[in-house]
């Protein structure tokens, strides 16, 4: 939580000075009504950081993982009062991380002689994937250069399709798992709920955005934006550390309305 606080910090940094307006929505004494609100498209991609730990069928247990996520949906930006505003987000959003780890174990190896115990190294790798609808809420603060802004709030994903996948690889030349020649078997693959008690339905986070509106047109901007989003519920209630959190690049179409 330390870590998250410092990251949260160097987001509000640039905010520790005086306010300012958004291009393409100040008050113009020339235009007889002005822009009401932002409204439009937005997509982003992210990486993906896995915290804490939990545990497999298999007994192994993971720390941290990473990988990528996906994120696509509308906006809002409505004005408040001065330089505030309010932003929300709504849309789908897919996040991926995956877990690897090698591990030495005493196996026993039948022969023609009846058998003797031997190392045998392996590889695991497992993946999780986590897919929601998800709305975003944040209170936005334009900033004293001309266009950047930074909006923080909170964010709530309600999880409909979620998945676990853990595999082993036998790494030792010359073992396989059955005459066959297989070197490889699944210990999980389904729903997070068939495996873990209290997975998770929903996540909630907590976001800081910096961005930047950049003009494309008197009703049309363009605004590329740096996201982190800093977990505050589990994967599953009985590994409580277990967070997926995100670093997040986003770009909105904004039309004025």
């Amino acid at each position: 939580m330390r870590t998250e606080s410092i990251f949260l910090l160097l987001f509000l940094l640039p905010a520790l000075t005086w306010a300012g307006n958004p291009p393409g929505g100040e008050e113009d004494i020339l235009r007889p009504v002005p822009w009401r609100f932002h409204a439009g498209p937005f997509a982003g991609a992210a990486w993906v950081v896995s915290q804490g730990t939990f545990q497999t069928l298999c007994n192994c247990e993971y720390g941290s993982g990473d990988g990528l996520g996906l994120q696509a949906g509308a906006f809002i930006d409505y004005p408040l009062a001065g330089d505030l505003s309010i932003f929300g987000t709504f849309g789908y959003r897919l996040l991926t991380t995956s877990y690897d780890k090698t591990e030495q174990r005493l196996e026993f190896v039948p022969n023609m002689s009846g058998g003797q115990f031997v190392w045998v190294d392996f590889d695991l790798e497992t993946r999780l994937m986590l897919s929601m609808v998800e709305l975003g809420a944040a209170v936005k603060w334009d900033l004293p250069l001309d266009g950047l802004y930074l909006a923080v709030g909170p964010e709530f994903g309600w999880i409909f399709t979620d998945n676990i996948e853990e595999t082993e690889r036998i790494q030792t030349a010359g073992f396989t798992y059955d005459e066959s020649g297989r070197t490889e078997q699944n210990f999980m693959d389904d729903a997070l709920d068939r495996y873990y008690d209290g997975a998770a339905s929903f996540r909630l986070a907590l976001a800081a955005r910096l961005g930047y509106i950049y003009p494309l047109h008197e009703r049309l901007a363009i605004a590329p934006e740096l996201l982190m989003s800093m977990p505050l519920t589990p994967v599953a209630s009985e590994y409580s550390s277990w967070r997926l959190g995100a670093w997040q690049f986003n770009v909105y179409l904004r039309f004025a309305i």
